[in-house]
C-alpha cells in the first residue's frame, strides 16, 4: 500500500527510472545521434509525466463516499481489495504486478457498487510504488465529449493540461518502448454508439502499440457484447466474502461506533447470509450501515432498498448524531424525491454522470413550472451534495456519487408517470442508444417496481411493433432469427464456460437489441442435461462440417436443416423458441390479473 507522500520530486525519480528502462532501446534504433537525441527526447517526456503522475496521485488517492459525506477520505484508510475470478482461479491484485504478469490485455468485468473504479484506482497508486510501468488513468467518459478523438491525442491532451509544449514525435517513441501501463476506466460509460468506434480505435492502438499493458474496467455485457475483444482475458469481480465485508466496515469511520459494531456482530451472525446479494457489494454494504437503525427489516428487491435508503438520508440530515447538514432547499420529502427524480431522467437520457454549473441551469430550465416555482436551485444542488452527499463538487464539476442512485430515480421518473407518458419516455431513452440495457439496470428495476404497468406500457408494445412486419406464411422463429438479426458463433477456444454464443450481426434495431437482452436477462434458464447434451451435438456438428471459428448467419442457419434441427434444441436456440411466445404469455399473465366484478 502506498502512504507517504507522492510529490513531485517522487515523481521525477518513477518517471526517470522507467525511461532509462524502457526508452533507451527504442531511441537506440532510430539514429546515429543517439546520446544527443535520448537526452532531448527523456527531458521533453520527464517534465510533462512527473506532472501528470503528481497531479493525478493526488486526484486519486481520495475519495468521496455515501459514508464520508463532502470530505475526501484516503482511498487505503478504508479500501478492501475485490477478488477476480478466471476460470477456477481466483486472484488477488494486492499490486498491479499480479495483473500484468497474467496478460498485456485484461478486462476487469463486474456490476454497479462491486468497487470497479476503486480497485483501478488502487492499481494506479500500486504501479507507483512499483515503478514498473508509467500508469496512465483515462476515464473513458471523456469520449463522450470529444469529436472522434484518438487515444494518442485524448494521451497528449491529458498531457497537455499540466504542460502544453509536449512534443508528439517523442510521445511515440514513448509508446512504442512499451513503458506504459494504460488503465481505461468504464467502458459501460461510454455511448452504445460510441462503443463500436472506441473498440475499434483501442484494437488499432493496441496492434501499433503491443508492447504496453492495457486494463479496461467494465459493468458485466453479454457474451455477444465482448466478444470483439478477442486479445483480452477477462476477470470477474468476485462479490465481497462475509470476511470481506467485515473488514471494510471495520476500516469505515463512522459516528456512530456503538451502531456500527453492532452492524458487524449482525454480519456475523446472520445478516450476511441473509442479504447476500447486498452485503457482498461494497457500495450497497455502505448503504445498509447508513440505513441500518431505521428499518427493521432489510427488503429483498433493488429497488425497495434504494427507496429505504433515501429515505433514510433525507430523513437523517437534522439528525442528532448525523454528519449530515442541515437541508436548504425545504421541500417535502415527496417534492424532493420528485425533483431529484426529474434531474436523474434528464441527465440519463443525455448519458451525463457529470455536469458543469451552466450544463446544471440548463436542466433545470426544462423542468415543469409547478416545481420551478418552489425550487431554489442553488439550494437544492447544495442538499444534494453536502446533505444526502449523492453528488459532490470536483474543480467546477458536480458528479454523481454513484451512478446506482441516478439509475434508480430514473425507473422511480418513470414508474410515477401516466400510461401513456411512461411509454413515451422509456421509447425515447432505448430509441436514443445512448445507454446498454445489458449493462444499466434501469428498466429492469422499473419491471421490479411495477411489472404489469412495465409489460402493459413497455414490453408488449415493442413486441407488438417487432412483430407486426412478419408476413402470415413466415414461421415466427425464423422470423425472430432474421429479423434481429441473430448469428451464432462456434469457439471452442472462448474465453466463456460456453462453447458458442449469440450475438446481433449489426446494423440492428436499438430496439430489437432491447427486446433480445432485456429477456435473455430476465427469463430463468434451466439447462438441464438434455440441454447440455444438445448444446454438445452443436458444437460437435460444426466442428464435424468446419464451423468453427466462423460468424453462422441467419440465412444460412435456417437453410441448414441439420444445423437449424440442432440449433433449436440447444440452449440459445430455446431461448430464443421462448421469446416467440413471450408476448402472448405476458398478455395472459395481464389477463389472469384481472379482478372480476359484481354487476
Amino acid at each position: 500500500m502506498m502512504n507517504e507522500i507522492f510529490n513531485n520530486e517522487i515523481a521525477k525519480q518513477v518517471t526517470s527510472a522507467i525511461l532509462d528502462k524502457y526508452f533507451s532501446p527504442i531511441i537506440s534504433k532510430t539514429t546515429d545521434k543517439f546520446k544527443t537525441l535520448y537526452n532531448e527526447a527523456k527531458i521533453n517526456l520527464e517534465i510533462p509525466f512527473q506532472d501528470y503522475l503528481t497531479n493525478s496521485y493526488e486526484k486519486y488517492s481520495k475519495i468521496k463516499t455515501i459514508i464520508y459525506g463532502i470530505e475526501p477520505k484516503r482511498l487505503y484508510d478504508f479500501f478492501e481489495i475485490p477478488f477476480l475470478r478466471k476460470g477456477s482461479d481466483i486472484i488477488k491484485p494486492t499490486t498491479t504486478r499480479v495483473l500484468t504478469e497474467l496478460s498485456k490485455f485484461l478486462i476487469i468485468e463486474g456490476s454497479g457498487g462491486i468497487g470497479k473504479s476503486t480497485l483501478m484506482k488502487h492499481l494506479f497508486l500500486s504501479e507507483l510504488k512499483l515503478e514498473d510501468y508509467i500508469p496512465i488513468f483515462i476515464e473513458l467518459k471523456d469520449f463522450n465529449d470529444e469529436e472522434h478523438l484518438e487515444l494518442e491525442k485524448l494521451l497528449l491532451k491529458k498531457l497537455n493540461q499540466f504542460h502544453n509544449k509536449f512534443q508528439e514525435k517523442y510521445l511515440d517513441y514513448a509508446l512504442q518502448s512499451g513503458c506504459f501501463l494504460f488503465l481505461l476506466d468504464g467502458y459501460d460509460e461510454l455511448y452504445s454508439k460510441n462503443q463500436k468506434e472506441f473498440f475499434k480505435k483501442l484494437n488499432d492502438f493496441c496492434d501499433k502499440y503491443p508492447e504496453n499493458h492495457y486494463i479496461l474496467s467494465s459493468r458485466p455485457y453479454s457474451e455477444s457484447e465482448f466478444i470483439e475483444f478477442q486479445r483480452f482475458t477477462v476477470l470477474k469481480a468476485v462479490p465481497f466474502t462475509k470476511e470481506q465485508a467485515i473488514s471494510l466496515i471495520t476500516k469505515i469511520e463512522y459516528p456512530d461506533k456503538e451502531l456500527k459494531n453492532k452492524f458487524i456482530r449482525d454480519l456475523e451472525s446472520g445478516l450476511y447470509a441473509r442479504h447476500k446479494s447486498f452485503a457482498s457489494n461494497p457500495l450497497l454494504l455502505n448503504i445498509m450501515l447508513s440505513t441500518y437503525n431505521d428499518y427493521a427489516e432489510i427488503p429483498q428487491k433493488l429497488h425497495l432498498f434504494y427507496y429505504q435508503a433515501f429515505d433514510t438520508m433525507l430523513s437523517k440530515h437534522d439528525a442528532t448524531k448525523s454528519y449530515r447538514r442541515k437541508m436548504l432547499s425545504n421541500l417535502s420529502s415527496d417534492t424532493f424525491k420528485e425533483c431529484f427524480a426529474i434531474f436523474c431522467f434528464l441527465t440519463y437520457q443525455k448519458a451525463k454522470t457529470e455536469f458543469t454549473p451552466p450544463e446544471i441551469d440548463e436542466i433545470f430550465k426544462k423542468f415543469p413550472p409547478r416545481i420551478k416555482n418552489v425550487l431554489n436551485i442553488d439550494n437544492f444542488i447544495d442538499d444534494l451534495g453536502n446533505a444526502l452527499c449523492v453528488l459532490y463538487r470536483e474543480g467546477n464539476r458536480y458528479k454523481f456519487t454513484h451512478r446506482s442512485f441516478q439509475e434508480y430515480f430514473v425507473a422511480y421518473f418513470l414508474n410515477i408517470q401516466t400510461d401513456s407518458k411512461m411509454r413515451d419516455y422509456s421509447f425515447r431513452l432505448i430509441e436514443s442508444g445512448k445507454f446498454s440495457t445489458s449493462a444499466d439496470s434501469v428498466f429492469f428495476m422499473l419491471e421490479n417496481m411495477n411489472a404489469r404497468r412495465f409489460n402493459n406500457n413497455i414490453l408488449i408494445p415493442l413486441l407488438d411493433n417487432f412483430e407486426k412486419s412478419k408476413t402470415s406464411d413466415k414461421n415466427l422463429l425464423e422470423y425472430y432469427i432474421l429479423t434481429l438479426p441473430l448469428v451464432i458463433e462456434i469457439n471452442t477456444e472462448s474465453r466463456s464456460t460456453r462453447d458458442f454464443a449469440v450475438y446481433f450481426y449489426l446494423p440492428t434495431s436499438v430496439f430489437h437489441s432491447f427486446i433480445y437482452h432485456f429477456f435473455e436477462k430476465t427469463i430463468n434458464e434451466n439447462i438441464d442435461k438434455s440441454i447440455e447434451f444438445s448444446n454438445n451435438q452443436l458444437v460437435s456438428f460444426c466442428k464435424a462440417n468446419g464451423l468453427v471459428f466462423r460468424k453462422i448467419y441467419p440465412q444460412e442457419l435456417i437453410e441448414n436443416k441439420e444445423l437449424f434441427d440442432l440449433f433449436k434444441k440447444s440452449s440459445i436456440g430455446q431461448n430464443i423458441l421462448s421469446l416467440t411466445h413471450y408476448k402472448q404469455k405476458l398478455i395472459e399473465d395481464l389477463e389472469e390479473e384481472d379482478i372480476v366484478l359484481e354487476d
